[in-house]
């Protein structure tokens, strides 16, 4: 008789085994709807795809599509249910199969999901099951996949410095068999350890390499989900650096990626971390905007346990606002939901906020009751999460770990008790002290505005008095200047040239002189009733006076002015006359003084720097030095012109310190002087 099973024939029990496992031991009615809300269009098509080719691959191919599966439901999707179902699958097919290595890998996916479900000592001995065999199999792969799993766990631990080496060790071993999604996986935990362990600088340079690695891996969902992780991590590592406009600059690329790849789930959160971002710049009225977005989001993604969290940010935004019936209303429609889902942490915030609500609507009433609602709410988690803590010093102990710590954690834990009590005591006077800190605080700021306002007219008259002085010095400045330039000594030395011009009957060269005269002294004239006037008009100046000398000169006197193609003079503005005493310095201290065969010549250039013009104009006269014994003056002394000058150059650059105008002696190789150079730095207008 053969053998039965439950009264069938074994053999007709093996072929309906077999079958089952070849239609992907996954009953039908148990598959995501293609219109889930909660899953993107991309990875549904991702499982869709896998799903097609699990009916067409051989039974001992299916395990490595089981596998893909299992991580893709547990990590990119998020449904567990469905993901230990495929893990069951590999059970199965490797039991039939009598495989060592499917039995490994069966291991490692009980690994996963026990990590996944809470259960990390149970992870950490899958874990290391499947890390001996890989090591006895030389596969480097799954060794490296063994160990950024262990490192998970180990960092969920609170063994950061462990989990940091062994994560090191896996990124390596990825590097060399050039997985870069591994790569990124392990960049990926080795940046959320320092942030841990408070090294932001070190978290974002992780970050970085982790979505590099992202970007180098295969485009299929697994790794475009880590991109956006990485992304996401990025914003939180500068946000909480407190350099929002990266962090901001992050979270819009998630966002980005997010509605490309159809998460609405990661959208929002995007969404709601860019208002979060605008909410810490003051930017209330743009951060509502997202809150609002991604509320939006989250409801038509039915996922009610996360809208509590983005109705709560709302009410906070309304209450910065101070638009209080609408942060009310956000806030008590967050209160219900975070109860119905027994968020505690959600509920914590909701009531500190309603207490600073209430406050703010002079109800301090209800703001102590909220306030005492809070305080409980802090204590159960308080409560909690030491026995939480409590729990994984457990299985620090079970793992190899000492127990010391748990003892630790418990006066840690009597520690909060006492300090709740304490809190406690301190709430009862609140109400009285809250009254009274806001008489207090109003009368300081009404005393600060008064002495702010007295201040501020104080400094609008000490400030009309310097700019009463700065006129008045620069009326002054500009009518010696004025002076100087209308040189007596200059003036009458053309009139007798123009004289001379006309005994000699050379009546052309006179007219011509006498019209470079007076449109010489017209030009200066008009300047010195400005301001500022244009490049163009103070090197026409500039030029009529330079003929001028040049005729005097008999045209031994060559001139050039040099201007930067990026200057346009007509539309570039300057003091009046700051450039005609250097030019008049140099004719007569160093042109005028060498022998009457040799032409002297001037070069005038004119370059932009910054919000200054830098002018240069240099000779090749016979130098200060030679020009100073020539003339029998005392050596370094200035004259009237170039004082004036330099006197309205400080004023004009408004009390700047640093020398404006730079005399240098230009000498050959044989320490002979060949001229001088003037470099001058006039403000723009």
């Amino acid at each position: 008789m053969k053998p039965c099973f439950f009264g069938l024939p074994l053999a007709l029990v093996l072929v309906v085994t077999s079958l089952f496992l070849h239609a992907q031991v996954i009953p039908e009615k148990s598959r995501p709807k293609a219109n889930n809300p909660l899953v993107s269009p991309l990875a549904q098509a991702e499982v869709d795809s896998l799903q097609l080719l699990l009916r067409l691959t051989p039974l001992t191919g299916k395990i490595a599509i089981y596998g893909q599966l299992c991580f893709t439901y547990a990590s990119t999707i998020g449904n567990l249910e469905r993901a230990h179902q495929y893990a069951d699958s590999i059970q199965l097919v490797a039991t039939q199969l009598k495989s060592k290595a499917a039995l490994s890998t069966a291991t490692f996916y009980a690994g996963m999901l026990a990590r996944l479900d809470g259960q990390p000592a149970e992870a950490l001995r899958h874990f290391n099951q499947h890390l001996a065999f890989c090591k006895t199999t030389k596969d480097s792969a799954g060794v490296a996949n063994s160990l950024i799993h262990i490192a998970v766990v180990n960092n969920e631990l609170g063994n950061y410095d462990k989990s940091l080496a062994i994560s090191y060790q896996a990124m390596n071993l990825y590097e060399k068999i050039g997985d870069w999604y591994g790569v990124a996986r392990s960049a990926m935990n080795i940046g959320m350890l320092f942030v841990s362990m408070k090294k932001g600088e070190d978290a974002i340079e992780m970050f970085q390499k982790s979505l590099a690695s992202f970007t180098r891996a295969s485009p299929n969902v697994n790794a475009k989900m880590g991109k956006l992780r990485a992304l996401i991590n990025l914003g939180d590592a500068y946000a909480k650096m407190k350099q929002y406009e990266k962090a901001r600059r992050f979270f819009k690329q998630s966002l980005a990626l997010s509605q490309s790849i159809g998460s609405p789930r990661t959208a929002a959160t995007s969404l709601g971390n860019i208002g979060e971002v605008l909410t810490a710049t003051n930017q209330y009225d743009s951060a509502l905007v997202y809150h609002l977005r991604a509320l939006a989001m989250r409801e038509q993604a039915l996922q009610r346990d996360k809208m509590a969290i983005n109705l709560t940010w709302i009410g906070e935004t309304y209450l910065a606002l101070k638009k209080y019936p609408q942060a009310q209303a956000a806030l008590l429609r967050a209160l219900a939901l975070a109860q119905e889902y027994h968020s505690k942490p959600t509920q914590r915030d909701v009531y500190e906020k309603l207490s600073v609500l209430s406050a703010a609507q002079q109800d301090f009433k209800k703001a102590y009751h909220y306030h005492q609602l809070f305080a409980l709410t802090q204590d159960s988690i308080l409560n909690e999460e030491s026995a939480r803590r409590l729990s994984e010093l457990q299985t620090k102990y079970e793992t190899g770990e000492k127990d010391k710590q748990i003892a630790l954690l418990a006066k840690e834990k009597q520690v909060q008790q006492k300090e709740a009590q304490r809190q406690k005591l301190q709430q009862r006077a609140l109400v009285g002290g809250l009254l009274l800190v806001l008489v207090i605080a109003w009368l300081f700021i009404y005393l600060l505005r008064q002495r702010l306002k007295n201040q501020k007219i104080v400094l609008l008259k000490n400030q009309e008095i310097q700019e009463s002085n700065l006129k008045r010095q620069m009326t002054e400045l500009e009518m010696k200047a004025l002076r100087a330039q209308m040189n007596p000594h200059f003036i009458f030395n053309c009139m007798n040239s123009i004289n001379r011009m006309i005994l000699d009957g050379e009546t052309d060269g006179a007219s011509r002189y006498l019209v470079k005269l007076s449109k010489l002294i017209r030009l200066i004239l008009e300047n010195t009733e400005k301001s500022f006037v244009s490049l163009a008009n103070e090197l026409t100046m500039l030029d009529a006076y330079l003929q001028l000398e040049n005729l005097r000169f008999k045209g031994r006197i060559g001139y050039a002015f040099r201007v930067d193609e990026a200057i346009d003079p007509e539309i570039t503005f300057i003091p009046p006359m700051v450039l005609q005493p250097f030019v008049e310095n140099a004719i007569w201290h160093g042109l005028m003084h060498k022998e009457k065969t040799e032409e002297g010549t001037i070069c005038i250039s004119i370059a932009e720097k910054e919000d200054t013009l830098i002018c240069v104009i240099e000779d090749n006269g016979v130098g200060r030095e030679m020009a100073t014994k020539l003339e029998r003056k005392p050596v370094g002394r200035k004259s009237l012109g170039l004082q004036i000058t330099e006197e309205r150059l400080r004023l004009f650059h408004k009390g700047k310190m640093g020398r404006f105008v730079q005399i240098t002696d230009l000498k050959d190789a044989g320490n002979q002087a060949t001229g001088t150079r003037v470099d001058i730095q006039v403000p723009l207008g």
